[in-house]
Formats: structure tokens, sequence, C-alpha cells
């Protein structure tokens, strides 16, 4: 992929006989968007390189759903050489040259990408008015993901100041020309109006259009259903509970989507487009390079010393119970490296042509969020309902929580996200949210644990972007 400063050179994705390539595109260039756009076709085509990007390394397929387990405490390495994200690990993340950098570059490329698709679309002359809504619907709401992993990556959690108002990140809601590059973060209660104000909006489009995609499965493009789980994960890191609670809510009385049984929990992250699943980004065509598992799954396929890597830490494996089907002898599988044994977790456990997608949002999810929201709402009762749900599914023996202490039913809801949701790119964040302290046990790095508030929380901005746009600082620390 080409390395290129985000706000100087945009970039706009197409599909090319199944590939996903990417083409040097200003958005100013007239000529160049009208052949782009020429059609409802093309626009499909280009909302198609638009899903294909998420799949990259840099984001979905790698660092977005690893960094925040390696830096909570999850993940240990296995080897000292041919790791990924080892600088997040240590918490020396280089401005200059991080390995997260090209993370940065990749999510603006792609709101590029969806700014022009949501420009250009309504103006198209065929297609109906109901797919070009889908179209722009769709954009819409990846733009707000988008946005919002930006947010969770390189800004503080909302609750840093008690009125939102330190800086978040570069909002990117329209096409940028040359002109137009050099702007401000916006504060992060701005952020998040414009994320929430682009969900809402998406729903507004979905509910006057018809699907346009029929290739693959449903649950690979974003829908209704996919844009309400976004809003309650997004409210949920807002702490608006309420709204938190509701989304969730209605994500669950749909009755689209099911709970694995605990028979079929383990072989379930062997299949695409599960029961639980809302939103998965599917594997490109003839994709038989790296996946996510081939970093910490000794039975992927491309699994090897040089990819193999990122083991279980004890202080996640010794959350578990015997009998839970998540534990260190059912869901992880044991590997002698350099004569130390590691264990190593099973999600994503195929890889190459039999890789499967990466599932953005489950419905455990949902119930741990309508838990959550339902426990800071007094409801203890629901709390402890859907707490139980999902304790339970894993461990059938496990007691049955019923407390009726608030901070005790809460602390039980964040450990069970972190047992449930471990790999899926979510510890450090709760971690960050809630302003708990990090404590890293399990962990051979200079500095392992820290107290909230910390710099740290959060990634260095790429040096590059610093340096050529004098209207935006490092965040502190770096």
């Amino acid at each position: 992929m080409k390395n290129i400063t985000t706000y100087l050179l945009p970039l706009l994705l197409t599909v090319l006989t199944g590939c996903q390539n990417l083409l040097d595109k200003e958005p100013q260039n007239k000529i160049s968007l009208e052949e782009t756009f020429q059609d409802f076709e093309a626009a499909k085509v280009a909302m198609t390189g638009a899903y294909g990007s998420l799949f990259e390394t840099a984001y979905l397929n790698g660092n977005r759903l690893l960094y925040p387990d390696i830096a909570g405490g999850n993940v240990k390495y296995a080897r000292i050489s041919n790791v990924a994200l080892s600088d997040v690990y240590f918490f020396a993340a280089d401005p200059d040259a991080g390995d997260m950098n090209n993370t940065y570059t990749q999510l603006y490329a792609i709101l590029n990408n969806l700014n022009n698709i949501i420009s250009n679309v309504p103006a198209i002359s065929n297609g109906t008015e109901k797919t070009k809504n889908r179209l722009v619907a769709e954009a819409t709401a990846l733009r707000a993901m988008i946005h919002f992993d930006l947010l969770l990556l390189y800004a503080q959690p909302y609750q840093y100041t008690a009125d939102a108002s330190h800086p978040g990140i570069v909002l990117n809601l329209k096409p940028i020309l040359l002109a137009e590059s050099i702007r401000a973060r916006s504060t992060v209660a701005a952020c998040y109006d414009a994320i929430v104000n682009d969900l809402n909006e998406a729903i507004t489009l979905f509910d006057n259009s018809t699907p346009v995609f029929t290739a693959g499965n449903a649950k690979n493009y974003m829908n209704p259903a996919s844009v309400k789980a976004l809003l309650a994960r997004v409210y949920l890191q807002k702490g608006s509970w309420q709204l938190a609670h509701n989304y969730a809510d209605e994500v669950i009385k749909s009755g689209s989507f099911k709970l694995y049984s605990n028979a079929e929990y383990v072989n379930a992250w062997t299949q695409k487009n599960t029961s639980e699943a809302i939103f998965e980004v599917s594997v490109p065509n003839a994709t038989s390079g790296t996946s996510l598992g081939s970093y910490f799954d000794i039975t992927t396929v491309n699994a090897s010393p040089s990819t193999l890597q990122m083991a279980a830490t004890n202080d996640l494996l010794d959350l578990y119970t015997t009998t839970d089907v998540r534990n260190r002898d059912s869901f992880y599988a044991k590997q002698t490296i350099d004569g130390t044994s590691f264990s190593f977790c099973k999600k994503y456990p195929t890889g190459g042509t039999l890789a499967t997608g990466i599932k953005v949002l489950r419905i455990s999810e949902m119930f741990l969020i309508r838990a959550e929201a339902a426990a800071e709402l007094g409801n203890l009762t629901q709390a402890n309902l859907d707490l139980n749900t999902i304790a339970q599914r894993a461990d059938p023996k496990a007691a049955s929580e019923n407390s009726a202490d608030k901070q005790t039913v809460i602390n039980r809801i964040l450990l069970e996200r972190r047992k449930e949701l471990n790999y899926e790119g979510f510890l450090l964040f709760d971690l960050s949210r809630r302003k708990q302290d990090l404590t890293r046990t399990d962990c051979s790095a200079p500095t392992c644990s820290f107290k909230y508030p910390s710099p740290y929380y959060i990634l260095p901005l790429p040096a590059a972007t610093v340096l050529v746009n004098p209207m935006i600082s490092q965040n502190p620390g770096y």
C-alpha cells in the first residue's frame, strides 16, 4: 500500500477483478470524480472498495483489534523478534515511525473515499432514489465507525474533562481540497456529536432505501441493526447510559441475532456470518496472506514463527474457571517456543483462503452493554440478568450474580467483558472510559502499570501529520 501524507493526497478506492487497488485521486479533480462516479454501477464498485479496505492489516484485520489487548494486558509476546506492535506493548510508540502510524493514514484515506461516495452518489443520473439512499446510508455509517475508532485511538475518553472539551480528532466530513487540508482538531464533544449525527442520518436514509448488494451475506454490509448496535457502543463509551441501554435493547429484542450455545462457542469462531454476528467484515476474494488469527492461534493456516507471537497472559487465563468453555484448556492451545510454554487463543483459527470475516459487532456485546447501562441506571435486576446470560452461557456452573450493590455488579460486568471480548479490541478502552488504572502482572515491559489519567491511554499522532498542519499539536507525553 502506498504511504502518503493523510491530508495532502487523499485516495479513492476502487475494485478491479475482485482486488482492492488504491488510486491517487484528489477530490478537487472534477474530471477524475466524474469518471469514477459516471453511473450507479461505478459507485457500487467504489463502495465495494471501501468495504474491502476495512480488512487491511492496518485496520480491522490487525492493528485496531490487537492494540487495545496488547496494551491493556491480555497479550504477551511469545518471542522477542519478528513481532508486531511491540512499541505499544512497551508504551514507546514513536510519532516518527510508530507501528500504528499506518492505521492513522489508512483511516483518513478511507474517510476521503467515503466522503466522495456520500457527496457524489446523489447526483448520479441512473439508479433509483432508494438505491442511492442505500449507498449513502452505508457510507455514512462507515464514516461514523471510522471517526469513532480514530477517536478511541488518538483522543482521551469522553469523561477525561467534565465537558469533553479536550482535543479530539480532525473531523473529515466532506471531500477535502488542498486549500482546506490544514484544519484543527475538534473537541471530543464535537466529535461525538458528529458521529451520532452520522449514525442517525444513516438510519433515516436506510428507512427510505433498498439493498443494492446481493453478493455475500447481508451481515457484511452496514444495515439498520449494525448502526443501532454501533450507537449502543458509542453511547456506552460516552456514558449516555439510557441511550446505550435503549439501542442495545432494541438490537437484542429484534430477534435477528442469537447467542452461541455453550456447545457451539469454540467452533463458531471457524465460521462466517454466524448467529451472533451483527456486522462482519468479509474476507476479500482470493485472500491468502496473514489473517487476524495468524498472530495468536497455532491452528491458523498461516501461523508460523514469523507471525505467531501474541500469547495470552496469565492475567487473562486465570480469570476462567475449569468449567468455562473459554478456559485455557478449551479455548486456548498450548505451544512451546524456545523452551517456554505459551497459550494461544482459538479465536479466528483459520487463515489464508479459509480465513473467516472479522466480527466487528456481536450480540454478546449488546447484552454486556445493556447490563452495564442498566446497572448505571439503577436497574440491577436487568443488569444481573444480562450478566448471568453471558457468564452462564460460557460456564453453566457459574453462580448467579444477584448483588444489590451497584459497584459490585459493574465490576463483575467489566470482568465479563474482558473474558468474553478479549482479542476483539476493547480492554484498554474499557479501562480508560471507566477511569481505571492499568495493571499488567504477566508483563515483561519496563512499564507494566500506571495510574489513570495517563497520556499512554492513547497513541501519538504521526509526526508527519503534525509537521504539515500547524493547527494541531502532538498528544501530551509524545
